[in-house]
């Protein structure tokens, strides 16, 4: 009998057939009997029935997709499931391979990762969330946005936008920037714990030399459609009560430094929530709107749909309208980023490197890694959306692709 492997999360699409097999990443099997499939592989069934289905469903369709046998082949090498006839079969010759235990840390070129992210987010999941969501909990966080809203519009606050100890800001802003990233991932923990997933490790390392966060949320693919969309925005609620207090903070400190540092960060802040909430860059506005369509490989059909029409090939048109208006507002809010990031930080930057080596070498570290990630992004945008490469869709027609 074939079936589901042990720790398989999976879910039905419009699209397909969304597969998440344990420490592996999502996985899209599009084919137009997907949906009889996984009911199938729920229950256990045969070689023979599971391919006749497959091939059954593709002859009503109106592209050729991959055959059953193919398919099946595919899963049992990508571990999504399991043929219960092999698993059975005695070890002739009475070895057995020795499972390696699970590392609690490891470190790869995306940086340090380690497990256990998810108990702190059960622990918060099941003693903060409910006082959050409870009335008293959204009256308050309500009555913090409205003040950090009116603390915004107010304006900069009257005083030096610099404090005699520039490299001070500059590292203060930075342990402020750490903690309030941390509490963004987090909170993605958080919300797929609630809605029953697991994240399955969190990572610390480097983005052009800066320090980034991660985790890794790839259960909430699975999970039923408005939870998915929760989750993807639930760092961005968190980053509009930090954005919040940091300009509250800003108007009622009476510390020049405690001020300058704030409303630098509050401003930068609004800026990269805007940008991480439009659906155009690959962040979380972007995948909750791709959960919301439930179109789990937005992003890249539109980059192919969109270099298609350039080409003059026939490509759907509201995802080639789609690509084509993430690369422009893409390049837009970057650009615009930018543009603000210098309103609130220029005069930092400026102070910096007229001070000392100390100074200089703190404006470096601010200046350095958000030119060369803003450069990345621009480069990336165009070369992902000009490249000529077969739309997910149509390229692997009928085939376990990722997601």
């Amino acid at each position: 009998m074939i079936r589901f492997n042990d720790g398989v999360r999976w879910r039905v699409s419009k699209r397909g057939l969304v597969l998440v097999p344990p420490d592996a990443d999502a996985m899209l099997l599009e084919h137009p009997g997907a949906a009889p499939l996984a009911d199938l592989l729920v229950a256990g069934d045969t070689r023979d029935r599971l391919i006749g289905a497959l091939d059954g469903a593709a002859r009503t369709g109106t592209e050729t997709p991959v055959p059953g046998t193919e398919l099946i082949d595919q899963m049992l090498d990508a571990g999504v499931i399991a043929d219960d006839a092999v698993d059975e079969q005695p070890d002739l010759d009475g070895s057995e391979e020795p499972v390696a235990p699970a590392r609690r840390w490891t470190l790869n070129r995306s940086g340090l990762e380690f497990a256990g992210i998810e108990v702190p987010a059960r622990f918060l999941d099941r003693y903060l969330v409910p006082v959050l969501i409870s009335r008293v909990g959204l009256g308050v966080l309500g009555a913090v946005v409205l003040a950090g809203v009116v603390a915004l519009v107010a304006g900069r606050p009257a005083g030096p936008t610099v404090s005699s100890h520039p490299a001070v800001d500059g590292l203060l802003g930075f342990l402020v920037v750490l903690v309030l990233a941390a509490a963004h991932e987090l909170a993605h923990a958080v919300a797929l714990v609630h809605y029953g997933g697991t994240p399955r490790r969190a990572g610390i390392g480097f983005y052009w030399g800066s320090v980034c966060y991660y985790v890794d949320s790839t259960d909430a693919v699975t999970l039923p459609r408005r939870a998915r969309v929760i989750q993807a925005l639930a760092g961005l609620a968190v980053d509009v009560v930090a954005i919040s207090i940091l300009a509250i903070t800003a108007h009622l400190s009476g510390s020049v430094l405690i001020t300058a540092v704030f409303w630098r960060l509050a401003v930068v802040g609004l800026v990269d929530l805007l940008t991480n909430a439009a659906p155009i860059l690959e962040l979380d506005g972007h995948w909750a709107l791709a959960d919301y369509l439930d179109e789990p490989d937005l992003a890249p059909r539109a980059r192919a749909a969109f270099a298609d029409r350039l080409r003059r090939r026939p490509s759907p048109r509201w995802l080639a309208l789609y690509g084509g208006l993430s690369l422009a507002g893409g390049v837009v809010l970057l650009v615009g980023g930018a543009f603000v990031w210098w309103y609130a930080a220029g005069d930092l930057v400026v102070a910096l490197f007229a001070g000392n080596v100390v100074d200089i070498l703190v404006g470096l570290y601010v200046v350095v890694p958000f030119a060369l990630g803003l450069l990345a992004s621009l480069v990336g945008l165009a070369v992902e959306t000009l490249r000529r490469g077969d739309p997910p869709a149509s390229a692997a027609r009928g085939a376990v692709t990722a997601a």
